[in-house]
């Protein structure tokens, strides 16, 4: 933890805002409506009042980051994602850490594909419209690796009394594919969820990988995972490369025990094309 000095020491100012006008949201809405009442939270004017963040930050530093998992065979990282970023968001604001069921979304989410792709942005739309919410893994059931049957029913008063109440999730936000303002959202609000060209990563050993657009295309995206940080690198020589702290969802054994350091400013691998986050 930095010490008060060291802090504003690293204090950077920034042109920012408190809340993004409206028009720069995306909004899942169910053919009924009922998500309705939700949209006023981001619904307010820009403000253009100066503001800081720190030079670098990590939320795993703060304790407010879940443990790596690991997607194994399925192609479900939009669920890991979104899971993972739900269990930090619940970590920084309701100060409630929770390990939230991925099978759930995969199995639930029809809109979804399962295994084999996904929308992040759609599901946290379904997530706080349809099912108010995601399920424990204790309330529904742990990773299987595997699409199957939905087995959480919630169509009739009966079946809301009989099955366990998803932990709540209130709304979600689509975030500027502007770096800057992702690294603020990242420091004043928490983790991103973003999907990302796998390509780089498929050869990645360690330190911060730089990729460029030949090796790595930012409009190819077929994975996603949770930014939870940003730094920057100096070297001897008095280079600076800013990186952002990505967790991936391979498991510990890849990458830095499951984390991922890409160069930020340059949308590479196409990190800020698609970014997301849920509120709580």
């Amino acid at each position: 933890m930095l010490s008060i000095a060291v802090f504003f020491f690293l204090l950077k100012e920034y042109n920012c805002f408190s809340v993004l006008p409206h028009d720069n949201f995306n909004f899942v809405l169910p053919p009924t409506g009922t998500f309705e009442g939700k949209l006023s939270v981001f619904n307010k004017e820009t403000d253009s009042k100066k503001c800081f963040r720190p030079v670098s930050w990590d939320w795993r530093d703060e304790g407010k980051v879940s443990p790596v998992k690991n997607q194994g065979q399925c192609g479900a990282s939009w669920a890991f994602s979104v899971v993972a970023n739900i269990e930090s968001q619940l970590m920084i604001h309701k100060k409630q850490t929770e390990t939230l069921s991925e099978q759930f979304l995969i199995d639930c989410d029809e809109a979804q594909q399962g295994c084999n792709s996904g929308s992040i942005l759609a599901t946290f739309g379904h997530v706080v419209a349809s099912f108010g919410g995601v399920l424990r893994d204790k309330d529904y059931y742990p990773y299987v690796e595997e699409p199957g049957q939905c087995r959480w029913k919630h169509d009739t008063q009966e079946n809301l009394q009989k099955h366990p109440t998803p932990v709540p999730v209130t709304g979600f936000q689509k975030v500027p594919s502007d770096e800057e303002v992702m690294a603020q959202f990242v420091y004043e609000r928490g983790p991103l969820s973003a999907a990302i060209n796998s390509a780089s990563m498929k050869r990645y050993k360690g330190d911060i990988d730089e990729p460029t657009v030949e090796n790595c295309n930012p409009d190819e995206l077929d994975h996603a995972v949770l930014i939870v940080g940003y730094n920057v690198y100096v070297s001897e020589t008095g280079k600076e490369t800013p990186y952002w702290i990505i967790k991936n969802s391979w498991g510990e054994d890849w990458g830095d025990k499951g984390y991922y350091y890409l160069a930020s400013g340059r949308n590479a691998c196409g990190i800020a094309s698609d970014v997301s986050i849920a509120y709580v």
